[in-house]
C-alpha cells in the first residue's frame, strides 16, 4: 500500500503576514528616526535633504536583513508569527532567490504597498516580491481557527492604531521643519519690532505702513525677501497706536500658525534720539 504524502501547509493568512512584518519593520524604523532626530540636533541642514541619506542607509539594512532571513527561511516576526518562507516546491529559497525576494519590496512599497495588497487577491497569497522570487509563505505549523481569529483581531487593532498615530504625527504634531518655521517666524516678529522702533526714533510715531517700514530697514528689496520667507502674505496684519504697535502674521509651517508681538518693549525707546 503507497503511503500518502504529506499535505502541503496552508497559506500564510494575510493577518498574520501583516503582524509578522510590522515586528520585523520597527526596530529599522525607530532606528531611522532615531539617527535623524539625533543628527537634526547636530545639523539642521538635513532638513534641506540629507534625511534621504539616513533613510537610504537604515533601508539598505532592512533589505540586507530580509535577504539574510529568506536564505533561513524566515525572519524574527515570521517566526513569532509561526510563518516560513519557502520555494514553490517546498525547498529553501537560495541565495538568489532570497535577494530577489528582498528586491522586490522596492518594487512593492511605494504606491501605497499595492505590491503587498497583491497578495490579498492572489489565489497563493503572493505578494509581487513573491512572485518575484517563486516563494510562498506558510504556515508552519498550521494554526487553529482560534488563533487565525485572534491573530486578525489583533492585526485589525493594530492598524486601526496605525492609522491614528499617522494622522497624530503627520497633521496634528508638528514636525522638525513645522518648529523651525515658528522659530523663524517669531525671529522675524523681533526683527520687525526693532526696524518699527527705529522709525519712530527717526519720525516721531509709529507707521503701519509696510512700505514705510521696509524704507527704514535701509534695504527694501532685502526686507521684501525676508518677509516672504518667514510669513504668510494673506495673514500678516500691522496695527498702530499713539504709543503701541501689533505685528499679528502667519507663519510659514503646515498650519499657518499665528505668531503675535506688540510693542513697545520696556527697553524700546519713546522718543526720538537728540
Amino acid at each position: 500500500m503507497d503511503e500518502q504524502a504529506p499535505a502541503a501547509p496552508p497559506y500564510a493568512k494575510i493577518p498574520d503576514r501583516f503582524l509578522a512584518w510590522l515586528i520585523d519593520l520597527a526596530p529599522f524604523l525607530l532606528g531611522y528616526w532615531g539617527t535623524l532626530y539625533y543628527r537634526l540636533g547636530q545639523d539642521p541642514s538635513l532638513l534641506a535633504g540629507g534625511w534621504r541619506r539616513v533613510f537610504a542607509a537604515w533601508a539598505a539594512a532592512y533589505l540586507l536583513y530580509q535577504a539574510l532571513s529568506n536564505m533561513v527561511g524566515c525572519t524574527l516576526g515570521k517566526r513569532l508569527l509561526g510563518l516560513r518562507v519557502t520555494h514553490l516546491d517546498g525547498a529553501p529559497l537560495g541565495p538568489v532567490r532570497s535577494v530577489l525576494r528582498a528586491l522586490g519590496y522596492v518594487g512593492g512599497m511605494p504606491l501605497l504597498n499595492i505590491g503587498f495588497l497583491w497578495a490579498l487577491f492572489h489565489p497563493r497569497s503572493q505578494g509581487w516580491h513573491d512572485l518575484l522570487a517563486g516563494s510562498l509563505v506558510v504556515e508552519s505549523p498550521p494554526k487553529s481557527s482560534a488563533q487565525t481569529a485572534r491573530n486578525a483581531f489583533l492585526s485589525f487593532g493594530v492598524l486601526a492604531a496605525l492609522f491614528a498615530f499617522k494622522w497624530w504625527f503627520f497633521i496634528l504634531s508638528p514636525t522638525p521643519a513645522d518648529v523651525e518655521a515658528l522659530r523663524k517666524a517669531r525671529e522675524g516678529l523681533k526683527v520687525l519690532s526693532s526696524i518699527e522702533e527705529a522709525h519712530r526714533v527717526t519720525q516721531g510715531a509709529y507707521t503701519d505702513d509696510l512700505g514705510q517700514l521696509a524704507r527704514s530697514s535701509g534695504n527694501v528689496a532685502d526686507f521684501k525677501e525676508a518677509m516672504g520667507k518667514l510669513f504668510d502674505p494673506d495673514g500678516f496684519v500691522l496695527s498702530v497706536g499713539k504709543d503701541s504697535y501689533q505685528i499679528r502674521a502667519r507663519a510659514l509651517d503646515r498650519r499657518r500658525t499665528e505668531v503675535l508681538l506688540e510693542g513697545p518693549s520696556v527697553a524700546a525707546p519713546l522718543s526720538p534720539a537728540r
